[in-house]
C-alpha cells in the first residue's frame, strides 16, 4: 500500500509538472452539450491525460480521471486515479510487453483480468493508446487497451462511460487529430481539439 500511495504522489507530480511535449486540449461533448475537457500531454512512451467532467447530465459521472504512463527501457508503469461518483486507484507495471503487477484500490474493483498472469502480451495503457491517436497522423493499426480491470481489443468497455460496445471515428486534418467520436449505448461522445 505504501508503494501505491508513493506512486500516486508521483502521478500528480508528473501531470502537474513540466510538459513533455506540446499539450493538447479537447472539449468533451455529448450532442451540443460540453461535458468537460480532456488535457493530454506526452508521446507514445511517456504520456499523461486528465479527463475532467463537470457538466454531465444530472451530475452523473462528474469528476476526474487522471492517468500517466512512464517508460524506462523495456519497462513501463501506469497510474490511474478516478475521483467523483467513484473513487478508484490503479497501478500497473509492464516489462518486455508483459504485465507483471496490478494493484487496485479498493480491491472490490478487481476483476478476473486484474491478475497480471491473465493479461495477454502487448497491451497498451490508456495514456499510451490516446498518445497513439493524438500524436499519429492517421488512424493507427488495431491496438489492445488494458486498464487494470478489462482488456479491450476492439469494441468494448470505455472508462468512465461503461459502454459495452462502441464505434469510433477519427478525423485528422493536415496530419493532426482534430476530432474523435465514440458511439455506443445510443450516445455519441465527441472529443474536439481546441
Amino acid at each position: 500500500m505504501r508503494r501505491f500511495l508513493s506512486a500516486l504522489a508521483v502521478l500528480f507530480a508528473l501531470t502537474g509538472g513540466p510538459a513533455w511535449a506540446d499539450p493538447q486540449t479537447y472539449a468533451v461533448a455529448l450532442g451540443g452539450r460540453q461535458l468537460g475537457t480532456l488535457q493530454f500531454n506526452g508521446q507514445s512512451r511517456n504520456a499523461a491525460f486528465l479527463l475532467s467532467l463537470n457538466n454531465a447530465p444530472f451530475g452523473i459521472k462528474n469528476g476526474s480521471f487522471n492517468a500517466v504512463t512512464q517508460s524506462n527501457g523495456n519497462t513501463a508503469s501506469y497510474l490511474g486515479a478516478n475521483r467523483g461518483s467513484e473513487t478508484r486507484d490503479i497501478a500497473i507495471d509492464r516489462t518486455a510487453g508483459r504485465v507483471t503487477s496490478v494493484a487496485i484500490t479498493p480491491s472490490s474493483e478487481m476483476t478476473e483480468i486484474s491478475d497480471a498472469k491473465a493479461v495477454p502480451p502487448g497491451v497498451l495503457f490508456p495514456p499510451e493508446l490516446f498518445a497513439a491517436l493524438a500524436t499519429g497522423n492517421s488512424c493507427p493499426s488495431p491496438l489492445a487497451l488494458y486498464d487494470g480491470r478489462r482488456v479491450v481489443m476492439g469494441p468494448g468497455y470505455v472508462s468512465p462511460f461503461y459502454l459495452k460496445s462502441f464505434g469510433m471515428a477519427l478525423v485528422y486534418t493536415a496530419g493532426t487529430l482534430t476530432k474523435a467520436s465514440l458511439s455506443g449505448g445510443g450516445f455519441k461522445v465527441h472529443l474536439i481539439r481546441q
